[in-house]
């Protein structure tokens, strides 16, 4: 807490005094804004400083955007390297927040109005970081005498203004790290997340461009496609894809295939329902292997080969089709939970005539036009299932993700998940395809009050190219919106999201109107600055006029818990934590050819 009210209002920092008030600004004067002759520029009240208006029992804080001389007084500024210049500066200020002189309490808005002729003064540095850590702690329910905070940075522009804040407040409800190539948004990213392990929370970081190896401390990391010492081979089992996430892979016809491969999936279902069910059905072994299961009062019978494929042709179309109604609830799923290694013999098996010439009740034989027309989609199946590209959902090769991940929450030691995906091809989709699962597994975990005790918060780098995008054909097409649903609701279940972009304006605007704290490093593209405007009521254009110019490291860090929109220089990650996102390393590596 702070002391005492006067380091709130110092005498000793006034600027100026009001000369003009807006609904959300003032413009002030700055009289002895300038510095001595010989030196430079202004001595105080500079463009970004933070002020304190005085406001009888409450003090409005404020922060500096615009100063100048007015036309009239400009000659006397010229002459300032002669001479004391007798020019007068003007400002402008946006009001932020206010701040009580008594209890030193910060609450958001503006409940009480400055007046022509009240008084400015630079804020200190510690009594602004004191005010705003106890605004952002507020009475958080814990039995934990000392409270957990994620240290960030410091305020841009004061010395000795830390600030922290509790998990509480900067993951509840989602958060966003935006900025351009070169401006800090990886090593925030690396800070937050070094923060997570420190408090002992949890949490999973999905890196799609290998920058994060070995930088997130103790962290257990995995890699898809491709392994080595540190991120041991990963691979997700296809059964946890769902039937629209292969239906968008494979695209099939709407005319022949389609049909004959929902057909073909049900087949594979019943086949492995009748194996795992043998009493339930009269079971006869054939000399070839294959297997018989009665099925109805009529003598029918199911014939499943020996690899599993279901024979239909000339085989009973009644038996099959009571099978398939007495097994309805076990076949009623929406995942892959089928042998896909079988799945082009079994589209083989649906080719057929619906009935014989000589018994309705019988399939005929194969037809070879049907054969023909799901041919390219065999192909398909048998490319994907032997393609490398692939290997990180149809392989055996690697570790369960799924189990691993469900250890790392059950394991209270461990605190960090890292995925990378900086091998996996953007071929086929299989990247958008492999985190969009991930997402809607972890999700799935979380509707089952999987995280209620244990809060996690997985991290998305790279976003745009994840989220609001759709794959797949017209007819067939899965869209990626495992991290917007999360978003959306993830809140409630304990499990939230911070996704970390440099293209804010391809995230969808409802996944962006989520987010609660937002770090906002320099972004030079005028549509972007738009978007995180529209997303986030307390940005307004003042405050964004700041983010084209902000140096590497500073974001301005806005939020529904915060009094106001905070420049805050992020502390730089400590040694061995720093991604690798160094860009094109021309004098290493250029010029060692020449002769």
């Amino acid at each position: 807490m702070i002391q005492s009210a006067a380091a709130l209002i110092d005498p000793d920092k006034r600027v100026g005094t009001v000369t003009r008030v807006g609904a959300s600004f003032i413009e002030l004067t700055v009289p002895r804004a300038l510095a001595a002759s010989g030196q430079r520029g202004m001595a105080r009240g500079t463009t970004g400083d933070f002020i304190f208006v005085d406001c009888d029992q409450e003090s409005i804080l404020g922060r500096i955007t615009d100063v100048l001389v007015p036309d009239r007084q400009r000659s006397a500024l010229e002459r300032q390297m002669d001479a004391d210049a007798n020019a007068e500066p003007q400002g402008r200020a946006q009001l932020l927040a206010t701040v009580s002189k008594a209890t030193h309490k910060v609450t958001r808005g503006i409940n009480v109005k400055p007046r022509v002729g009240d008084g400015v003064y630079l804020a200190d540095g510690s009594a602004l970081a004191a005010a705003i850590r106890e605004a952002l702690q507020g009475e958080i329910e814990s039995e934990r005498r000392e409270r957990l905070l994620v240290n960030l940075g410091r305020l841009s522009g004061i010395a000795d203004a830390s600030i922290a804040m509790p998990p509480e407040k900067l993951f509840g409800r989602h958060c966003g790290i935006f900025g351009a190539t070169g401006g800090g948004k990886s090593w925030t990213l690396s800070k937050l997340l070094n923060e997570i392990v420190r408090l002992g929370g949890k949490c999973i970081l999905f890196d799609p461009t290998g920058e994060f190896s070995g930088k997130i401390s103790g962290a257990k990391e995995f890699s898809f496609s491709r392994g080595n010492a540190l991120q041991p081979l990963a691979r997700f089992p296809y059964r946890e894809l769902s039937e629209i996430d292969l239906y968008a892979l494979l695209t099939p016809s709407t005319q022949m295939q389609g049909p004959n491969l929902r057909s073909a999936i049900k087949s594979l279902r019943l086949g492995a329902t009748l194996r795992d069910n043998p009493k339930n059905y009269p079971l006869q072994v054939m000399q070839d292997g294959s297997e018989r299961y009665s099925v109805g009062n009529r003598g029918g019978f199911v014939e499943v080969r020996r690899s599993g494929v279901v024979r239909k042709a000339g085989h009973s179309r009644h038996a099959i089709s009571m099978a398939l109604i007495e097994l309805s609830s076990e076949l009623d799923s929406h995942l892959c939970d089928f042998d896909i290694r079988l799945l082009s013999d079994q589209i083989k098996e649906e080719c057929i005539k619906h009935h014989s010439n000589e018994n309705m009740g019988t399939y005929g034989a194969h037809d070879d036009f049907a054969l023909g027309a799901c041919n390219s989609l065999n192909v398909r199946i048998e490319n994907y299932l032997s393609s490398p590209e692939m290997r990180c959902l149809f392989s055996e090769d690697g570790v369960d993700i799924c189990n691993e991940i469900k250890q790392f929450i059950a394991d209270p030691a461990q605190h960090a998940l890292v995925l990378s995906f900086e091998h996996v091809s953007f071929k086929y989709n299989t990247r958008e395809l492999l985190l969009n699962t991930l997402g809607r597994y972890l999700l799935g975990l979380a509707r089952t009050n999987t995280f209620q005790k244990s809060p996690m918060v997985c991290f998305l780098d790279e976003a745009h190219q994840f989220i609001g995008r759709s794959i797949g054909d017209e007819t067939n097409h899965v869209v990626l919106d495992a991290f917007g649903l999360i978003a959306k609701e993830g809140r409630k279940y304990g499990l939230t999201t911070g996704i970390a972009t440099q293209r804010p304006r391809d995230v969808p605007s409802d996944v962006l109107s989520q987010l609660g704290t937002l770090f906002v490093h320099r972004l030079t593209n005028d549509r972007d600055r738009e978007t995180i405007e529209r997303a986030c009521g307390d940005l307004d254009r003042d405050a964004a006029s700041f983010i084209p110019s902000l140096a590497q490291g500073e974001a301005i860090v806005v939020g529904p818990e915060l009094p106001a929109p905070l420049p805050v220089i992020i502390d730089r990650p400590e040694k061995g934590q720093q991604p690798q996102s160094y860009g094109p390393r021309y004098q290493a590596y250029w010029g060692q050819r020449r002769t």
